[in-house]
């Protein structure tokens, strides 16, 4: 066992460095703590909102008061997949608008095939 984590201690973190992902960090949730310090709390703050109903299940999972299992792989499910693409595309078109001008008009095509890679890369 790891240790009890407070609950009072986790709104704190929640409460004041919230935006951070600290929270997750006391919690053991490495990766949730870094998505949420590079989005800053979740898409500017929605995910930090709704966080205040989600604490208590990550203390009880953090304190092994509920039994929680990682799967091992995820089904296939259309909405996510959508989801992924939309987003990936649109990392796609921002990544094109990187490339110069110049380079674009030598070669048309480059810009189609960029976004479907970064889309297909984002994807695996």
């Amino acid at each position: 066992m790891m240790g009890n984590k407070s609950v009072l201690t986790t709104y704190l973190l929640w409460m004041m460095f919230g935006w951070l992902g600290v929270h997750h960090l006391y919690l053991r949730r490495y990766r949730h703590g870094f998505v949420w310090l590079w989005t800053l709390g979740g898409c500017c703050g929605v995910g930090w909102l709704l966080e205040f109903w989600r604490l208590s299940s990550y203390i009880d999972i953090a304190n092994n008061r509920v039994s929680y299992k990682y799967r091992t792989g995820v089904s296939f499910s259309w909405k996510r997949f959508t989801g992924e693409l939309v987003f990936s595309m649109l990392l796609g078109v921002l990544s094109v608008s990187a490339i110069p001008k110049d380079v674009l008009t030598l070669c048309p095509m480059l810009s189609a095939v960029a976004v479907v890679f970064v889309a297909a890369g984002l994807y695996q």
